[in-house]
């Protein structure tokens, strides 16, 4: 069976079954692709973000957040399904890919920061290693939780322009300054 032959199965599964069943459908997926990721070529691996990405269109909040948890930690995740958890209004849908997922670019980070609510910016800020161009798009939506989230992060990389705004911001937080002082790369 070709790949789109697959998707075009699994698709018409999706459209005329039962909530129970697609979510049944994405955890079985899911559990595939977990169990051959480290082997999957390409093609393989476009057919699963296919197959993924029309289920995440039509599966309920929480087997959505189940499934970001389950991909967040994959260097092979496959990049659509992951940037469409990544951008999705709900935090514990969005959170755990924006944390840890490494399969997504800073151009989203950086749309991400600029759209969604402020639990999505702390997220990001938690992130292993976050640019400077991302932590300026986080700076400038002035969030106190989110600024003392980087401060904290040896991982976030700030701009010249994002360092002033972190030392401004440490005038008036005490907290924000001794954080800010025990950065080695400041």
């Amino acid at each position: 069976m070709s790949s789109d032959q697959l998707i075009a199965e699994l698709e018409g599964a999706v459209m005329t079954g039962s909530s129970e069943r697609r979510v049944a459908m994405l955890r079985r997926v899911t559990d595939l692709f977990l169990s051959d990721a480290d082997h999957l070529n390409e093609q393989q691996l476009g057919v699963f973000d296919d197959v993924l990405v029309r289920l995440i269109e039509r599966v309920e909040t929480k087997a959505l957040a189940q499934l970001s948890t389950s991909l967040s930690g994959v260097d092979g995740a496959p990049v659509e399904a992951v940037r469409r958890l990544a951008y999705h209004t709900e935090i514990s849908v969005a959170g755990p890919v924006l944390k840890g997922s490494s399969r997504i670019d800073d151009q989203d980070l950086v749309a991400i920061a600029r759209t969604r609510g402020q639990d999505h910016l702390l997220a990001i800020s938690e992130r292993q290693s976050v640019s400077a161009e991302v932590t300026d798009a986080l700076l400038r939506r002035e969030d106190a939780r989110v600024t003392s989230a980087l401060a904290g992060n040896v991982g976030a990389r700030f701009s010249t322009s994002g360092y002033d705004t972190m030392v401004k911001r440490a005038e008036a937080d005490e907290g924000l300054a001794e954080a800010l002082g025990l950065r080695l790369d400041l």
